[in-house]
């Protein structure tokens, strides 16, 4: 029996090609998501891993908003020991919002009132860092600035 063998480099060149199209696939990281409300209405609505960098939200304190509302979602698993932490431009922390019980995220929204945020506004900034953390994702992960200002409400990534 005699085997043919027109081009022993395409063999070769087909298991190069296979591994680049097996591995050039990966997982999504990150399957996070969160919802940020001021009062009602929707300013971010984005998935969060680390390679993302933090949304902005304006708050417009001419709109007078009362409430921001985080709804976090770690790939919908039901987690406990939520807290949403804000830290100023050094990443001190200024203050720790905890929200007891257990909870899948989307269901159970964590509210922090605007008026509590102003009251920690730094001197030297006017620009705002916010985490979120559990007791299953205790290194947590910065989801948005808050930026304090006179002008419209706004998101942006």
């Amino acid at each position: 029996m005699k085997k043919n063998i027109l081009f022993p480099w395409v063999d070769a060149l087909l298991g190069v090609v296979l591994c680049f199209v097996l591995f050039g696939f990966s997982a999504t990281s990150g399957a996070h998501n969160v919802q940020v409300y001021l009062d009602s209405k929707l300013v971010i609505d984005q998935y969060i891993n680390q390679k993302v960098d933090a949304a902005k939200i304006n708050l417009d304190l001419a709109e007078n908003p009362s409430q921001l509302i985080v709804k976090y979602s770690e790939c919908g698993r039901t987690v406990t020991g939520r807290k949403i932490t804000l830290k100023d431009n050094d990443n001190k922390v200024l203050k720790v919002w905890e929200f007891a019980g257990s909870s899948t995220g989307a269901q159970e929204p964590m509210a922090c009132t605007v008026k509590d945020i102003l009251a920690l506004k730094p001197k030297k900034s006017n620009t705002l860092k916010l985490f979120y953390s559990s007791d299953d994702f205790p290194q947590g992960q910065q989801f948005a600035y808050l930026v304090l200002s006179g002008t419209a409400t706004t998101a942006s990534r």
